[in-house]
């Protein structure tokens, strides 16, 4: 856990990158002025209720707040290398709004505030990038939608080509998922005589299909 004087120091910090005095933050948060200097000097940390209060205003979670817990393997994983890291993700939404909308002149906050800022603040989406937030599960799926982008090339920079999509086939892989689990459990030589024996049947309607055109 944090101690009070981490605690203050994180908060001195973010005011100070803000341009937000103290006498600016105790008004928003409803504290008296010499509370923040009452943390620091008697060593002790606020309520919960006060501490959760600051965590929404600087946008981070609670644990990282408190704890200084971050998502597993931040530091290791969290590169521009990995395709499905936070980073990664962010890099692709900036990749998509400068595509899509040509702001060249706009750095990444500036275009999310124009297109992204009904979804998500930017402030809690780069805090969720480097293990300081959460955000709610609807956001991705809605920043994708809003993007006009699958979400798992979003999420994994995996294609999604529509051409390669076939809706019956997908259809019937629903309809008969039962099915194609079990035919994933038999032996290689039962797999090779179901494909031998459904080949010949779609050959046979193919040849029934070719001669009644014929009779017409």
């Amino acid at each position: 856990m944090r101690s009070s004087a981490e605690f203050v120091e994180i908060l001195e910090n973010y005011l100070k990158d803000k341009k937000i005095s103290r006498r600016q933050f105790c008004a928003i948060v409803d504290i008296p002025n010499s509370t923040i200097s009452s943390w620091k000097s008697k060593n002790v940390l606020p309520s919960i209720e006060l501490v959760a209060k600051v965590a929404k205003f600087m946008n981070v979670s609670l644990d990282w707040l408190v704890y200084g817990e971050q998502f597993d393997n931040a530091n290791e994983q969290n590169t521009l290398e990995n395709p499905c890291s936070r980073k990664s993700i962010l890099y692709r939404i900036e990749i998509v709004l400068r595509q899509n909308n040509q702001d060249y002149d706009y750095d990444i906050e500036s275009l999310h505030q124009k297109y992204l800022s009904d979804i998500v603040d930017y402030e809690i989406l780069a805090n969720w990038v480097c293990g300081k937030a959460n955000l709610p599960e609807n956001v991705l799926p809605e920043i994708a939608k809003k993007l006009k982008v699958s979400l798992q090339w979003l999420l994994t920079k995996d294609e999604y080509h529509q051409e390669n999509f076939d809706a019956f086939i997908y259809g019937l892989a629903k309809s008969y998922s039962g099915l194609l689990k079990g035919y994933d459990c038999l032996e290689k030589e039962d797999q090779k005589f179901i494909d031998n024996y459904i080949a010949s049947k779609l050959e046979l309607r193919q040849l029934k299909r070719e001669k009644e055109l014929n009779k017409q």
